[in-house]
């Protein structure tokens, strides 16, 4: 891509955190010659793309990107994984591994936390793999704190974690509630319900994995997942016991990338974080240690590590 604009293909355009790409990339004015959306089941919508609005071509096959320098993947993993393993050429970018541990011969990557030389020196071939934002969060705060020692932390998704169709249910369910007509079958009640979902003991090792290979030391981290009826957004609850340092660690967090550190009496839920650029974090300090709240934008935030690694590749 040297001297040149790049080539950009998206596929997934029409999906949660596809379209946060496609706007991303008008409001960031990344320099492209050429920019194409696909799907696999959604051709002829268009998707706007900053002042543009663009077309979406159904994608055939995994050679279709082989024209393209950069192509982000924003689609579910098992349709990832073909075109990974189909090799199309361009450097691609897996939205699709943020629920799995990291795989051999796939960087996975994340602002503050990955050397932008590395991201060059591997280039265009390369599969680069977002983490789960909650898993990029706790690295990032851990790194900044220089913890090493025993954590905990509570991650709490919501609806918008299952894509549309998570958002679709909690509606749905949450409208039959209040009109009495509510029945369920096997699925589990996710309306006015706090609940573990059944993956949660996959998605805590992978979870612990992203953040080992993100630098951090998750090895006395202990971590628990939970489901909470909110549409929108992403929470991590994170509790460190006291050590010498503890008097710098609210600094510590003012510095850190990707973190908007408030004041206590100030908002930080979920609602307050859909559409921020960070994370919203809160530090309370006591003797015993402190307790992070974190409240962000999960799709957001996927897409805005996504679009850090194609204008890495692109300077």
């Amino acid at each position: 891509m040297a001297g040149r604009e790049a080539r950009i293909a998206l596929v997934g355009a029409t999906g949660t955190v596809g379209s946060q790409i496609a706007e991303l990339i008008g409001e960031r004015n990344f320099p492209y010659s050429d920019l194409k959306l696909f799907a696999r089941d959604s051709s002829g919508r268009m998707v706007e793309a900053g002042e543009r609005s663009l077309p979406v071509a159904r994608l055939n096959s995994a050679q279709e990107l082989s024209a393209f320098d950069i192509a982000f993947l924003a689609i579910p993993s098992y349709a990832a994984a073909e075109i990974i393993e189909a090799q199309p050429g361009p450097a691609l970018i897996d939205l699709s591994a943020a629920t799995f541990p990291p795989h051999d011969g796939v960087a996975m990557v994340a602002p503050g936390l990955t050397a932008r030389d590395r991201i060059v020196q591997l280039g265009r071939g390369q599969t680069f793999a977002v983490p789960h934002p909650a898993a990029q969060v706790i690295a990032t705060i851990l790194q900044v704190l220089r913890s090493g020692g025993f954590a905990a932390a509570s991650i709490m998704l919501s609806a918008s974690a299952a894509g549309h169709s998570g958002v679709s249910e909690l509606f749905q369910q949450s409208a039959d509630l209040l009109n009495a007509r509510l029945e369920l079958d096997d699925e589990p009640q996710v309306s006015f319900n706090v609940f573990a979902p059944q993956s949660a003991g996959e998605l805590t090792r992978a979870f612990a994995a992203q953040i080992r290979v993100l630098g951090a030391d998750s090895s006395r981290l202990m971590l628990d997942i939970v489901r909470v009826p909110a549409f929108h957004g992403t929470g991590v609850a994170l509790f460190l016991p006291a050590n010498e340092e503890k008097g710098e660690w609210a600094e510590r967090l003012r510095s850190a990338p990707g973190l908007i550190v408030v004041a206590n009496e100030d908002a930080a839920g979920f609602v307050d974080a859909v559409g921020q650029g960070g994370a919203i974090t809160r530090i309370s300090l006591d003797d015993a240690g402190a307790a992070i709240w974190c409240a962000f934008d999960a799709a957001r935030l996927a897409a805005l590590t996504a679009m850090w690694v194609a204008e890495t590749l692109s300077e």
